[in-house]
């Protein structure tokens, strides 16, 4: 890193043009992946760098069709998969095996074929005509692969709830009561899930080879410019020196990165590691810094544009445009980030923690001055997605555009070896979850197929009694239990398929149907006892993982909150006034449940102060059910039980301290 003369310690400005090849690597390779030398390397550069210049390509032209888009990026995504992610922890790390070399030249074969037999694919019958030997091989093959990819990059578990659900569609006539079906007989099963736009290659593989990929490198090439830096340095510029500085820094560097990662674990292992230790030096104990980067980094999955690929998927899903979903999901994110702040300030003034020296940190101005580049990609990138240009497009016109700004000034600017590692990069990051999404494509497909929707509707229709409270608190539950262990993209993509349609029948819109189930996915990965970021969080903070966990959940509560509010309140509705008086609502409801969890307002509080506060919150949230009208006096109850609060709640001089 470079350090001008005029910067502090902590906004050093990354000087992407003087640092070598190897750290360059370093900071967009993910770790997990193996680091290859020799002709080994050049070919999957060259193999990365196609792939990533082909779709940039398509980004400006029309795509070759469904079936070779998809199957092309799988081509290029499945088979490097094999070379770069080893098969097991005790792998030879530095060289692909045999076996790995045998998948990717399988993974290889069964995608070109599909790219190959695109036309005679869509020109088929399905269910009538007849499935040749090949093609029944090959699609087996590909499943195969797909699983075993998804395995080494995210875990097994996606890979045994894909089986069971293949299990389900052959086995159909011996499930009972209403899980019944005919079955699916296995030439049906591939036919469907290989050679037709509803299995392997249906819109969620679609949506990553095109424009999420792109949105994937958009990020990517943000980080190579020195982008992480840029939003790390005005989080500090803005928040630094107040109380309790760097949590607050971490709230806010971790959503202006996640609006764009989309990763809640990358995010963490980007920003975590140098605000954790930062809020350990304040004074804030290892548990808490690391929830607190922990649950600002899940954020980032809630907050447009990026929201982890998942508004992009609701879109495809849902129908609605995605400059609406976009629109509606910026304050439920504003919200959550604010319970999240309050939270840092409460525990900072309860401690006495101050903030960082002003002399260390950097100035607003020189931070704006210093990634204007960055500023003027995201400002470029939100106003082509208002102007109703495709996401695809727009993300593509922002990659160039970065690329082409980057290039005007020393300190960003990327020569030719940097530029390909970038293009790299972009290929490799992708990889992490490309099979996932293809795995989360086949249950969506089999799903579908073997007519699961229509069923767990009913049962859970039953169930809920007709109740919209009941049944939201159901798709809650089930959320939690599918995404134990699994990404938010493919368990969203799984509980969507299986429950939106029964909250519609309850009378729900399309929207807050996804929007619930979406929230609700984000959960699983911060709520013991599988907690993927939060174990993240805890290893960089040398903390207790479920510790971590249980502070995590009293820290988010909004995700649990929220899912409602779009049920019953008017968070969606079409009134700017609506939406504003359920924000008012909200914010004085979460203020005050997060000071009555924390018990400290000026001075530590009793119980009898904790529940009149947790009762403020209650009444807060509850103002947001029905009409404005029917609120405002609930609202208005609550609002003076709070300057009553206020009023009578003075400093006591024994713990009181002195707000930063």
């Amino acid at each position: 890193m470079a350090k001008a003369d005029n910067e502090s310690a902590l906004g050093t400005t990354l000087d992407v043009a003087s640092i070598s090849i190897d750290t360059f690597e370093k900071r967009l390779f993910p770790t997990e992946q193996r680091k290859l030398s020799g002709p080994l390397r050049v070919f999957v550069t060259l193999a990365c760098a196609t792939l990533t210049l082909v779709t940039l390509y398509f980004a400006f032209t029309a795509t070759i069709g469904e079936v070779k888009t998809r199957s092309f990026h799988l081509f290029f995504t499945v088979s490097l998969t094999f070379l770069l992610y080893p098969a097991l922890s005790g792998s030879v790390r530095g060289r692909p095996s045999i076996v790995d070399c045998i998948l990717a030249a399988t993974a290889t074969v069964c995608f070109a074929w599909a790219f190959w037999s695109q036309d005679r694919f869509l020109e088929r019958y399905v269910g009538f005509d007849d499935v040749p030997t090949l093609d029944i091989i090959l699609g087996t093959l590909a499943i195969i692969v797909i699983f075993e990819a998804t395995r080494r990059t995210v875990g097994v578990i996606i890979v045994c709830l894909n089986m069971f659900f293949i299990a389900y569609a052959v086995t159909g006539p011996y499930w009972p009561g209403l899980f019944e079906h005919r079955g699916v007989p296995y030439s049906e099963l591939i036919e469907t899930l290989y050679m037709d736009t509803t299995g392997i290659f249906n819109f969620v593989t679609g949506i990553m080879a095109t424009f999420l990929f792109v949105f994937l490198l958009f990020g990517t090439l943000l980080r190579a410019t020195g982008g992480d830096a840029v939003f790390t340095n005005l989080a500090l510029a803005i928040a630094g020196h107040k109380r309790g500085g760097p949590a607050k820094v971490a709230v806010i560097s971790s959503a202006l990165m996640g609006m764009l990662s989309g990763s809640s674990i990358s995010n963490v292992a980007t920003t975590g590691t140098m605000t954790i230790p930062l809020m350990k030096r304040t004074g804030y104990k290892p548990h808490e810094a690391a929830a607190i980067e922990v649950v600002a980094s899940v954020g980032g999955g809630l907050t447009p544009p990026l929201m982890g690929a998942g508004a992009f998927i609701m879109a495809s899903l849902t129908g609605e445009p995605l400059v609406k979903i976009l629109m509606y999901s910026l304050a439920p994110a504003i919200l959550y980030y604010f319970s999240i702040y309050v939270f840092t300030d409460v525990k900072a003034a309860q401690r006495g923690l101050e903030g960082l020296p002003k002399s260390e940190l950097p100035r607003i101005g020189q931070v704006i001055i210093q990634g204007w580049h960055i500023l003027i990609a995201i400002s470029l990138l939100i106003g082509l997605m208002l102007m109703d240009f495709t996401p695809f497009f727009a993300a593509g016109a922002c990659v160039v555009g970065t690329y082409v700004m980057a290039l005007t000034r020393r300190t960003t600017r990327i020569g030719f070896r940097k530029t390909f590692a970038t293009l790299e990069a972009g290929a490799r990051v992708a990889m992490s979850i490309s099979a996932l999404l293809a795995s989360a494509a086949i249950i969506y497909g089999v799903v579908v197929q073997t007519g699961l929707l229509i069923k767990i509707t009913s049962i859970l229709l039953d169930f809920s009694g007709g109740s919209m409270f009941i049944a939201i608190v159901l798709i809650g539950l089930i959320s939690y239990v599918v995404g134990m262990g699994m990404p938010v993209t493919a368990s969203y993509v799984i509980i969507a398929a299986l429950g939106a349609p029964f909250l519609q029948d309850l009378g729900m819109s399309v929207l807050a149907a996804h929007l619930i189930i979406f929230w609700f996915a984000q959960d699983s990965t911060i709520t013991p006892p599988v907690c993927m970021t939060a174990f993240v969080g805890a290893r960089i903070a040398a903390a207790d993982p479920m510790r971590t966990g249980w502070e995590c959940v009293k820290l988010g509560k909004a995700l649990y909150i929220i899912p409602f509010v779009f049920a019953f309140g008017s968070l969606l509705a079409p009134s700017i006034l609506e939406i504003s008086f359920d924000v008012a609502c909200l914010l004085l409801g979460f203020w005050a449940l997060q000071i009555a969890l924390t018990g400290y307002w000026r001075k530590t509080l009793g119980i009898t102060a904790r529940l009149y506060l947790t009762a403020i919150a209650i009444a807060g949230i509850y103002a947001t059910v029905g009409t404005v009208f029917d609120g405002v006096p609930v609202l208005v109850g609550a609002m003076i039980a709070t300057v009553v609060f206020v009023f009578f709640t003075k400093p006591d001089r024994s713990d009181a301290v002195e707000s930063a």
